[in-house]
């Protein structure tokens, strides 16, 4: 299939015309920019790179990581749909740019890169947040957190359980060797979800004046270097000292994975070999 038809459908599906997220500013560099479709600095979303006209496969990824770039540039002609535009460490680098040789690998291997941050975050049935819950047998009740428009957290109730079964629940089913927890109350009911970050004082206080008992997140414990992080960080932990929810913490990688896991279904129907593609070492980050 050609790439313009695949992007096309891509950009219908993410409604890419209407949306404002500028992808640019961070992700591209002195280094990388010839390396970065032209057309992307002017929309700052969608096709990140453009490095074939046939596509044979397409790989639906969270991140840039080298592990993947690795992978995927044994092969040819395919599309990397990913989350982010960036790579990505579970440590103080947090997210980084691109690096420029990776890019040229991938360009080398006629392989390209289709980025969808945002509208992915708040896509009503392929959402970040969504998928989370739908993996963890949460009944969603309603959406907050505006988010380019959109709402991007949700907040929804389970079966009630001990903190501990929901907490083994959660970290089997997104396949994470362990959990970051705080446990402040024995049970768990009415849980407030959002992928990826969700270490913010306004979440927090979202989700106890609706009556949540446990918030399900991608960052609890945030290891990025960035003082600006690390100040929120530290306000959304003092406040929940004075409201005492239960916090539990999957990654930023492995709560978004089940997005981009579930995303591969889009391309069942439209005549184009699929794959998720895995980083083990991020989903496996201590």
């Amino acid at each position: 299939m050609e790439i313009n038809e695949i992007v096309n459908k891509l950009d219908r599906e993410f409604n890419i015309p209407k949306h404002s997220e500028d992808l640019v500013a961070w992700a591209v560099t002195d280094e990388n920019k010839k390396f970065i479709n032209p057309d992307f600095l002017n929309k700052k979303t969608a096709l990140f790179s453009k490095n074939s006209v046939k596509i044979e496969k397409v790989y639906t990824v969270v991140f840039i990581t080298e592990e993947i770039v690795n992978a995927i540039s044994d092969e040819k002609d395919c599309l990397i749909i990913t989350h982010h535009n960036f790579n990505y460490f579970e440590d103080e680098r947090g997210l980084q740019p691109i690096r420029s040789e990776l890019l040229e690998k991938l360009e080398s291997s006629n392989n390209s890169i289709y980025v969808a941050h945002a509208p992915l975050d708040t896509h009503g049935k392929y959402g970040t947040s969504v998928s989370l819950a739908n993996l963890c047998d949460i009944d969603v009740e309603e959406y907050f957190y505006d988010y380019f428009g959109a709402p991007t957290a949700l907040i929804g109730t389970i079966k009630k359980q001990s903190f501990k079964d929901f907490s083994n629940l959660a970290k089997n089913r997104i396949e994470r060797p362990f959990l970051t927890e705080v446990q402040n109350i024995e049970f768990v009911e009415r849980i407030a979800v959002i992928a990826g970050g969700g270490d913010e004082p306004e979440i927090l206080q979202y989700a106890y004046d609706k009556g949540c008992d446990t918030i399900l997140s991608g960052t609890v414990e945030h290891r990025w270097a960035a003082p600006f992080i690390q100040e929120s960080n530290k306000k959304f932990h003092e406040l929940n000292e004075t409201l005492k929810l239960n916090l539990i913490g999957g990654t930023h990688y492995a709560t978004e994975r089940p997005a981009m896991i579930k995303f591969i279904d889009f391309f069942k129907e439209i005549g184009v070999n699929f794959e998720f593609r895995d980083d083990f070492s991020l989903l496996n980050a201590e």
